[in-house]
């Protein structure tokens, strides 16, 4: 195999490996392949010349789009002197309030229990256990959010005074394009920062040598709530709107404007 194949075929791992190409002199070789191997240029990391004036800028997106899907962290809380009787009393209550929710429309795989615990409660000086506490929790998934406040109340009727509604979560099932257009406008925030700061440099912009999304998953709106009470009128329940952010780092290469 000749020098200038071997060249070729490392010089690319090696680019891709590190980030950074040095080829100061040929791989030795016979003359007439030495002379003919160009020498290929100094790289930072960021894909510029390292010797080139570079500009980073950090350009910030958002959009916004409606919810349309609702998470609750449903509670039963029951206490008994023994933990068999705060057990099979807070199984009862459990049971109520999951086939409540399946007669208001819930599907069995948009239940899912999130936590059971069974604990002692201590009382007095001496930190006695004079009772048992059990806690189980469910988590509802929603799609249908013009019902959500009618299933809270009728969740809260089944369970009695044993329901607890831990949080509740906005969210929007597929946020792709969301997230499409913070990210397009982040990336117009950073050309138009670093054109303005290369201006003011009296250069312009070169080319393009890296941008980076720091883009973050969005989280879901989360609002903490007390326990709902049955009343004439359904628990109010405002979606509002779920707001997606981006973050993108550009850096450009600065030449004589």
């Amino acid at each position: 195999m000749t020098t200038r194949t071997w060249a070729a075929i490392l010089g690319p791992l090696l680019l891709a490996g590190t980030g950074l190409a040095v080829f100061g002199s040929s791989i030795a070789g016979p003359a007439s392949d030495a002379s003919a191997a160009p020498a290929a240029t100094l790289t930072s990391a960021t894909g510029c010349p390292t010797t080139a004036s570079t500009v980073t800028v950090q350009g910030y997106g958002t959009a916004a789009g409606q919810p349309n899907e609702l998470t609750i962290s449903l509670g039963v809380q029951t206490q008994a002197s023994t933990a068999s009787a705060a057990l099979d009393n807070n199984s009862a209550k459990a049971n109520a309030l999951i086939s409540q929710l399946e007669t208001d429309g819930v599907s069995k795989q948009d239940l899912q229990t999130s936590g059971l615990s069974v604990q002692p409660v201590y009382t007095g000086p001496k930190q006695l256990i004079t009772a048992y506490q059990v806690m189980d929790t469910v988590t509802v998934t929603l799609y249908d959010l013009a019902d959500a406040g009618k299933i809270i109340d009728d969740a809260a009727h089944a369970a009695g005074n044993a329901i607890l509604v831990n949080n509740i979560a906005f969210s929007v099932k597929d946020d792709t394009a969301l997230l499409g257009q913070a990210r397009a406008a982040a990336v117009r925030q950073a050309v138009g920062q670093a054109q303005i700061m290369a201006a003011a440099a009296g250069m312009s912009l070169g080319h393009l040598c890296s941008l980076v999304d720091n883009s973050s998953p969005p989280q879901p709106v989360t609002l903490d709530s007390g326990a709902p009470t049955k009343a004439a009128a359904p628990t109010p329940i405002q979606p509002g709107q779920e707001l997606v952010t981006a973050n993108v780092t550009a850096v450009y290469e600065l030449v004589a404007g």
